[in-house]
């Protein structure tokens, strides 16, 4: 999956947990949440060493 994908799918689920408000259709989703959860931590991590690499260098 290419991480554009990734963004995109992450948003869905973001939106279905805004719209949806009953505790009983959210546990379908939590497995989903845990899922990309890691992959939205691993891209925090890569922006943030970017940004300290390039504040390091100027």
């Amino acid at each position: 999956m290419k991480d554009i994908d990734g963004l995109g799918i992450m948003k869905d689920v973001r939106n279905t947990i805004a719209h949806v408000y009953i505790e009983d259709n959210l546990t379908g989703v939590f497995s989903e949440v845990l899922f990309y959860t890691v992959k939205l931590i691993t891209i925090i991590e890569t922006t943030l060493k970017y940004m300290i690499k390039e504040l390091n260098e100027k």
